[in-house]
């Protein structure tokens, strides 16, 4: 086996005639003889076992009771706005139960902007859950670059309209991993009745409509 180095700031080229090199660039496999010097980029060193990219849900199943508080609040705001909406996951270890969070946002039609703001002592913030109000339930490169920088567990609902949808990942390193519902969520009937959540729906404002002018008219008038 091949001495390993990491090239940090302070790095400098060890006496090894061959090593690996670990780089902000990936692995390289370093050689020098007589004849030449090397430094040739590889996919794995040699001797040691494979590995592919991987994650695996960790914490149980998030009730089915909250799943259906998340469609009564979504489909309330596509009624009253016909646009999105997102609600946050919490989870408690220490009673192991969820909550959830829904934070001041603005919204219109196909997007919203949101602060989540700080995270309650002694809870683990999960994920979020966002609709996509009539459209289907998947993740749109708008959302790959909302969370591309939000480790965690990232819920799209659709279909608003009728039968709800949902489509789950995971998201590390900007990289979306997806789950099955069935292994994030605990059954829920999908029609059940539920009451509105209403003091999550004072957090939910409609984004003002866009102003061209400075004293805030539209041009036209």
């Amino acid at each position: 086996m091949f001495p390993v180095y990491l090239k940090d700031p302070g790095f400098e080229p060890p006496e090894d005639p061959i090593h690996y090199l670990v780089t902000a660039d990936g692995l390289f496999l370093v050689k020098e003889n007589p004849v030449f010097r090397s430094c040739v980029r590889v996919r794995g060193i040699r001797g040691l076992q494979g590995q592919k990219d991987e994650v695996q849900w960790k914490l149980p199943a998030i009730p089915g009771a909250l799943l259906q508080r998340v469609v009564s609040l979504f489909r309330e705001v596509y009624r009253r706005h016909k646009s999105e909406a997102i609600a946050l996951f919490l989870y408690d270890p220490a009673t192991k139960e969820y909550e959830l969070s829904v934070p001041e946002q603005y919204v219109a039609g196909g997007h919203l902007t949101y602060v989540p703001g700080p995270r309650p002592p002694g809870k683990i913030r999960v994920g979020t859950i966002h609709s996509h109000a009539e459209a289907d339930a998947f993740h749109s490169p708008v959302d790959d670059g909302d969370e591309a920088h939000d480790d965690g567990l990232h819920v799209t609902m659709g279909n608003l309209n009728g039968t709800f949808s949902l489509s789950c990942s995971l998201v590390v390193d900007g990289r979306r991993f997806p789950l099955k519902s069935r292994d994030v969520f605990e059954p829920t009937p999908r029609e059940a009745a539920s009451e509105v959540w209403y003091e999550a729906l004072a957090h939910i404002h409609v984004e003002p409509p866009p102003r061209d002018s400075l004293d805030g008219k539209p041009s036209a008038i």
